[in-house]
Parts: C-alpha cells; structure tokens; sequence
C-alpha cells in the first residue's frame, strides 16, 4: 500500500479515534481508571455524549485547522502559480490557528468578520472549550506567529506533535521535516518541541510512501540529527525503540517516558506503542491510554501513526461510527488526497490566504 485513499482516511480518523478514546482519563493515575473501568482499565470507547458518540478534543480540533491550512496554502500556490515551493505555508497554518482559537470563545487581534471564512470554522461541533494546552492559548491570543528564528515562549509541552499528523499527508520529501519544525514553533519555542512535530510529519510521510514503521523512524531519524538541539528527541526515540525489542509491552514501559505533557514523551510513548503492536490498532490504543499520564495525546499520535501504516480498513467500523465529526474529518481526508480542484466550491472551501 503506498499513498493510497485508506492511509489518509486512517491518518485522521485513527487519531481521532485515539484521541476521544483517551479523553476521558487524561488527567487519571491510572489505579483512578481501574477503579471506574475495571481491573484491565478502558477496554472500550467510552460513551461521553448524549448522542451515542465520542467526543474529541482539542488535539483533534487543532489536527482539523492544520488540514485546513495546508489545503488553503495550496490553493494559494496554485493561484500564484508557485506549485514548487510554498514558502508561507507556516504562516496560512497560523491564520488557521487563529481560526481555531476563535471556536474555542477567545478573540484574535486586529480580526474582522472576513477572516472567519471556509467551512471548518462554520462547523458548530467544533466550537467548545475542550481543555486546550495552555501555550496555544497564551501563543495564539497575543496575534503573533512564532517562528524558528523568533521563538514566542521556551515551552516544550506537546501542543506540537499532536497536530501536525497531516503535513505528512501533503508536503514532499525535501520539506515535510521542516514545515513540520516551523508549525510547531507558531506556537512552542523550545526545539523539543517542534523537532517533535518535525519527526512526526517526516514519519507520516515515510509511511505514506511504503516504508515500514522501523524503516519510517530510522528516517525520520535521519533528518532529526542534520538539526542542533535533537538530543531530548532522538533519546525518547531509541529508548522506544529498544523497549519494543524486548518484547512483552507493560504500562510500565510507558510511563518510563514520563508523564506525556511533554513533545518529546508524548511522541516516545506513541512510537513505542505503535511498534509493540503494529498489525493491531485497538491494542495499541489500549497501551497508549491505560497509564497514569496524557492518555489521550499518547493515543492520538498512535492513532495517527497506525491509521497512515495499516489504513483504515484496519479499524473497526463501530470505533469509526462511534466517533463525533467522523462525517467532518472523512471529507477533510478525502480533500488532502484530492489536494487541489479548480472550481469555485473548492475555493470557497479552502480560501487561499
């Protein structure tokens, strides 16, 4: 399977799926979770709507407006006729950052009516206050973009990784590990942070173009050492991958990375689960999410690196049905394969600007 129509599919909804699945124990040790799920932990979705759906976070939401923007920036491209390189990709991105905190109740400097176009914004599901990191709140409502060489903040909370899924899905070899450095640092300044963000794209992509979930990594690796400040990163990633080696995954081994509010622990956690089971989603998830640490962004990025390598006939329909925005984040997938379509409908979709 190489870049085909199911790993994009897999891609957003498998993180969505994770994401609500590890929702509603994020901030539980897990003997918290035991005794409100049962001696295994969460062994199902769990229920957190009355509509019979599960209910995603701001991981999710903040994965939907990166789509978003990477799908204006090419539209933007095309009608700048610079199809090759698309330098401001990060700063379309922002603006679709901005758009989210507008769902989230809190205003954007300097922002008339104009700025809130194209249809994810108009989505209603999507605005509630869903507990967002506190960085891409404070980074987001000063109005000003972070970049690599203007860092906002020092944070290397995981607000980073947990997005930037999608850039895999678009960006070409040469650019996907550094577009994914420069959206992290919109908001995170500290390179943890966004070489994070920079390895998860390049992964994504790897696995996209066919390569395994060892030989992805060992890539995505590659790239991480061309940059100065890797060490907390590439040390998260061996330690994930010697632990997989050994066989017989335990909670332990998860909470070794820490307690996942950090890019680097975060990303560790995912890769480790995702090698300890990489033919079967669920149980991925389930090592992801019974720990006492940030269950639902470890589940997310699994989600995301799984649904992209096994795609998404290798997840259970009733996850896919269960999960709220599933009609939302399949059109979103669909139109990152699409990429681009000269019509009217898909630029007011994906306004380029």
């Amino acid at each position: 399977m190489k870049r085909s129509k199911e790993q994009f599919y897999g891609c957003l909804l498998g993180g969505a799926i994770g994401d609500a699945f590890g929702a509603p124990v994020k901030f539980m040790k897990y003997e918290e979770i035991q005794k409100l799920y049962g001696e295994e932990g969460i062994h199902e979705l769990i229920q957190t709507s009355d509509r019979g759906k599960v209910i995603i976070t701001d991981d999710t939401q903040l994965t939907m407006f990166t789509a978003e923007g990477l799908l204006r920036s090419i539209v933007r491209a095309n009608q700048k006729q610079i199809t090759k390189t698309r330098k401001d990709t990060a700063m379309i991105i922002f603006r679709a950052y901005l758009r989210w905190l507008y769902t989230q109740g809190l205003s954007t400097p300097n922002w008339g009516s104009k700025a809130y176009d194209g249809w994810i914004v108009q989505i209603k599901k999507l605005h509630g206050y869903r507990e967002p990191g506190i960085t891409c709140i404070t980074s987001l409502g000063k109005g000003i973009m972070g970049t690599l060489e203007k860092p906002l903040n020092d944070s290397k909370r995981c607000g980073t990784v947990i997005r930037t899924a999608p850039i895999g899905l678009v960006e070409n070899e040469e650019d996907v590990f550094n577009i994914g450095c420069k959206v992290g640092a919109i908001t995170h300044g500290h390179p943890t942070a966004y070489l994070a963000s920079g390895v998860l794209s390049a992964f994504i992509f790897y696995l996209l173009e066919g390569y395994s979930l060892e030989e992805g990594i060992g890539k995505s690796v590659e790239e991480l050492k061309t940059y100065r400040n890797h060490e907390e990163c590439l040390e998260a990633i061996e330690r994930a991958i010697e632990l997989a080696k050994k066989g017989d995954p335990t909670r332990g081994d998860v909470e070794s990375f820490g307690d996942g509010f950090s890019a680097q622990d975060a990303l560790g956690m995912a890769i480790y689960c995702s090698l300890c089971y990489p033919n079967n989603f669920e149980a991925a998830l389930k090592l992801a999410i019974n720990q006492s640490g940030n269950s639902n962004s470890a589940a997310a990025i699994t989600g995301n690196i799984l649904g992209t390598y096994l795609g998404i006939s290798k997840i259970d329909e009733q996850l896919i049905q269960a999960l709220d925005l599933q009609k939302e984040l399949s059109k979103l997938a669909q139109d990152l394969y699409i990429r681009f379509e000269s019509n009217e409908e898909w630029i007011i979709r994906y306004p380029g600007w």
